[in-house]
């Protein structure tokens, strides 16, 4: 995948901070590791942190005077950084780097925020070609940066009216949330929570390509002459016209699932075709292939986690994303027990934890939105 600089920069303050998340993570962790530039760059950010003192000023600073003293010197009319999760810590990176030649990743637009007012991070948005966020969390109709259409509560249809070739969009579903998207050509494309899918606004060129963070369930309008393309970090997904899965959380979760039509897997230069029923995984040694239980595998659709023999470590990242905390263990061997049963993301988080002590017989405690495993 390739990512503009100042977007990798953007990620590496995040990363530093720590709080980036895992998608993120994974995309400015390539980027550190296949760009020379970018390793130096995260080597010097790196080493300013690591500055006597730089730990203990960052631990005791105010988040708004952070930010207070840092916009003046980001030029006329800075925005907040949409995108930071914890602006207090990024304000403290950006003002220990701020004497090095440093592009900031907020979103400006000749002096004014193109934010709604009230825009909440925590719900579903669209990132135009222009850096303008639309939130979609309402029934709304779009028309903006040659991008219009209409969208629901759970879904978005739109299409392109004047839009380059190269203009793209990315969708944002946080943590809790899940959301479908129509795109031009007829494809729709149904994300789990915390995910992240990039598209263009139009299907102008001879291949179709999307690029994928996080888990989706695509069906796929069939095209003869043009194939579908899913990039993730991980692998390339490749298509004509079909029904498919792909988790692309982490390179340990990672896989395609076939439901219905004909896919390819694609991970350096390998090609491993798929069957209804099939799908691949990825492990230390490449790609393997074998079936799935579509019942389980697909239930994230109906907001249901079924799981079979599954370590406790898997299922608390899916808490995580579900629920939006941050999953602890007082005892690192918890995680790999395994347990077989359900998850109902419509139920409060406490009923599902007890649920889990009542059927495992482990303990779990939720403060601050951290929920410890002892």
């Amino acid at each position: 995948m390739e990512y503009k600089e100042e977007y990798i920069k953007g990620l590496l303050f995040e990363k530093m901070a720590g709080t980036i998340s895992d998608g993120d993570n994974r995309i400015a962790e390539q980027a550190i590791a296949d760009i020379p530039d970018m390793k130096v760059y995260w080597l010097k950010l790196k080493a300013q942190m690591e500055k006597p003192g730089a730990a203990a000023f960052l631990s005791s600073l105010d988040e708004e005077t952070a930010w207070q003293k840092l916009s003046p010197k980001l030029g006329a009319h800075p925005a907040k950084p949409l995108f930071y999760r914890n602006l207090k810590y990024l304000a403290v990176a950006a003002m220990l780097l701020i004497g090095m030649p440093v592009v900031w990743y907020v979103y400006q637009e000749k002096g004014s925020t193109s934010l709604a007012p009230g825009f909440q991070t925590n719900q579903v948005y669209l990132k135009t070609s222009d850096g303008r966020a639309i939130e979609l969390n309402t029934d709304r109709h779009i028309n903006q940066d040659g991008l219009s259409g209409q969208a629901k509560e759970n879904e978005l249809t739109y299409q392109a009216d004047q839009a380059n070739d190269t203009d793209q969009a990315t969708l944002y579903v946080p943590a809790t949330k899940d959301y479908k998207i129509k795109l031009p050509d007829g494809t729709q494309v149904w994300l789990n929570s915390a995910s992240t899918l990039k598209f263009p606004y139009n299907f102008n060129q001879q291949i179709r390509e999307v690029y994928l963070t996080g888990e989706a369930y695509f069906e796929v309008a069939h095209e003869q002459k043009r194939k579908f393309v899913v990039h993730t970090a991980f692998a390339d997904v490749q298509v004509h016209g079909t029904s498919f899965n792909v988790n692309a959380y982490d390179q340990r979760s990672f896989s395609t699932a076939l439901v219905a039509g004909s896919v390819s897997a694609v991970k350096d230069r390998k090609v491993i075709d798929l069957k209804p029923g099939e799908q691949v995984n990825a492990t230390p040694d490449g790609l393997t292939k074998q079936p799935f239980d579509a019942q389980e595998l697909l239930s994230w659709r109906k907001g249901l986690y079924n799981f079979h023999n599954r370590s406790l470590g898997d299922i608390a990242q899916v808490l995580g994303r579900w629920f939006d905390v941050k999953v602890v263990f007082l005892q690192p061997d918890l995680a790999g027990q395994t347990f077989t049963g359900e998850i109902n993301k419509s139920l409060p988080l406490e009923v599902v934890i007890s649920n889990l002590e009542l059927s495992s017989g482990i303990q779990a405690t939720l403060k601050n939105g951290v929920l410890t495993f002892k």
